[in-house]
Formats: C-alpha cells, structure tokens, sequence
C-alpha cells in the first residue's frame, strides 16, 4: 500500500485591509503634521501679518489714552461695574500689560510708540523668535479692553498667535547654532534673500503652518452653518441688507431698482449661495492644489466684499492672508520666481 506524502504549506500572514487603511491614515497624519517643510510660506506670513498690524495700530494712537487707559472709555469704575452682571451679559476680561501702565497719557503713547517698534521689527525679520512673542503679547494686551474689542480682534491674535509659535520653535534643534541664533533667530527670514530661499526644510514651520490652516477652517465652516439659522440666507435676500441699510437706505433709493428688481435679487441670491457653499466645502478644496483658484478667488471676492458690503477691512485682510497659508513652499518659490522675472523686465522697459 502506497503512503501518501504530504507537503507541508507555510501559511503566510496576510494583512487585513483594514490594518493597511489604519496604517496608511497613521503615515498621512504623520506626514501632514510633522513633515519638514521649507519655512518660506511662515516667512511670507510673518511679512503680511506684520504690515497689517502697523496699519492697525497707526490710526490708534492719537486716542490712546481713551482706549487703553485705565480712566479712558471703560474706566476702573466700569470694570468694577462689569463684574458684577450676569455671567450672561458680562463682558469677556483678560489680562494685558498696558494695566501695569496706569492711567499715564505719557506711558500709555509710549507703548503704543514700542509696539510699532516691535512690529516693525518682526516684520523685517529682526530677532524673529523675541519680536513674534512680543508681538502676541501687545496684540492681547490692546484687544482686551471691553470699550474697544471688535470680533476681528481675535482673528488677529489667532495670526500672531501661530506665527509666534513657528518661530520659537523654528531651527531650535539646529547644533550649528550659536546661543544669540537660538534666542533671537537664525536671521534668514528675509523673504527675497538668497539665504532664506536656501533654508533647510522646518518641522516647525509645517506645524505652525498646519495648526493655523486647522483653525482658520473650522473658523470658516462655523460662519457658513451659523449662516443656515438664518431666513434671509436660505430665501437669498441676505446681502440686500448690507447693501441698503435699514436705517439709512430712503423709498426713494429703493425704488431705484424696480425697473430690474428681479434680476439684482436674482444676482443677490446667487453670490449669496454661492457665499455659503465656499463657507461650507472650505475644508474640501483648501488643501488641494488643483482647487488654488478656487480657494484664492473666494478668499480675494470674500475680502472685497467684507470692505464694501461690509465695511469690516480687518476681517477681509485677515481672511486673505489665512487663505495664503495653505500655499506650499513649491508655489511660494515659483510665485516669488514669476515676481523677480517681471521685476527687472519691467524696469528694462521703463
């Protein structure tokens, strides 16, 4: 009788789709938060955000005492007054170094004198890792004030706030530095220079860069759902308002428009929908290099709009230069490439 000869198999573990789909996610999470990136867009940033700053502040100091004094608008009085409402309805407080400063006019200018300085500086790209905590630390301190908060202010505390966690983080594991360098900076942070458009690629920078595009959407997302407990936004009329204010806007100035009513609400219902789905899908097409017109035509429609429907430019700069951060380092340096040939072809010509 003829023995049967068994061939041992060696089984071979065979890994689940599922372990692959998780594994994958981890290297993408990974890979999107903690991936080193060339600094140049935090650069970019840092410039445009420390030009609106000094543009902000500029308009203020003739009223400085007023606004940020201890006996200006919202007095010591006032703030005892405040304490005591409701939670409800009591203002939002918080600290600031200007109530070191008293009520002296003299103090007070010079702040605000020092604060110019320290933007200027951090826009230049001067001892960028001192300049930007400086920087969050005035932009808190002039915000805080109840007679002067304006919901744009946060938006600007959300920008410093993250330029100022890139740059004290940025280079820090470098050995090559020296103490001065880790303290103030590497100073390759000028956008144009040749050294900054060599720097090594930045873990920090993506950081910075990634928990600022994270807010700035979710910001977005939230005003386009709180748009939908609206009426006026879901039958289109919304932008009528802003565009003939109640208040102002006579039967006279209204009837303007009888002749082509339909079709300018027929227009102002679509820019108003169109205004919601770009709120909404923001997270769809932000990070998407193919969808850039998109993300940066909304976002330079939605900063015009706020400036003239509106009259909120704060809000329209800020939302501009958000959108900017989701620019890679790649089209940051072919944009910067387009600017430097157009430059000396243009000054050839004249």
């Amino acid at each position: 009788m003829k023995k049967r000869s068994y061939r041992r198999t060696r089984e071979i573990p065979t890994q689940s789709s599922s372990d692959t789909l998780l594994a994958g996610a981890a290297r993408s999470w990974i890979e999107f938060w903690f991936r080193p990136i060339d600094p140049l867009g935090l650069h970019v940033l840092r410039i445009l955000t420390g030009v609106l700053l000094i543009v902000w502040l500029l308009p203020l100091l003739g009223h400085s005492h007023a606004l940020f004094g201890l006996e200006g608008w919202f007095d010591q009085h006032a703030y005892r007054d405040a304490a005591a409402l409701p939670m409800e309805v009591r203002p939002a407080f918080g600290w600031s170094i200007l109530y070191l400063l008293g009520s002296s006019p003299l103090l007070l200018k010079a702040a605000c004198a020092g604060a110019l300085v320290v933007f200027t500086l951090f826009t230049l790209g001067i001892a960028t890792r001192l300049t930007a905590i400086a920087s969050w630390v005035m932009i808190v301190s002039f915000t805080v004030n109840p007679a002067f908060q304006y919901e744009a202010d946060g938006l600007l505390v959300l920008l410093t706030f993250y330029l100022m966690v890139g740059y004290v983080l940025l280079h820090q594991t470098r050995g090559s530095q020296t103490a001065v360098e880790r303290w103030l900076g590497s100073g390759e942070h000028f956008v144009f220079s040749k050294r900054t458009l060599q720097a090594r690629p930045s873990v920090a920078a993506n950081v910075a860069l990634r928990l600022l595009q994270v807010h700035l959407a979710m910001a977005i997302v939230a005003t386009g759902l709180h748009k939908l407990h609206f009426g006026d936004w879901w039958a289109g009329v919304a932008l009528w308002y802003p565009l003939h204010p109640p208040l102002s806007t006579t039967i006279e100035a209204a009837r303007v428009h009888r002749d082509h009513g339909v079709a300018l609400l027929s227009v102002l219902s679509m820019a108003a929908y169109v205004m919601m789905f770009w709120q909404i899908a923001f997270p769809v097409f932000a990070w998407k290099p193919r969808w850039r017109t998109l993300l940066l035509g909304g976002a330079f429609v939605g900063s015009l709009g706020y400036v003239w429907l509106y009259e909120l430019p704060l809000f329209g700069a800020v939302l501009l230069i958000g959108c900017l951060s989701y620019l890679s380092p790649q089209e940051w340096h072919e944009m910067i490439a387009r600017l430097r040939f157009v430059t000396p072809l243009t000054l050839r010509q004249e």
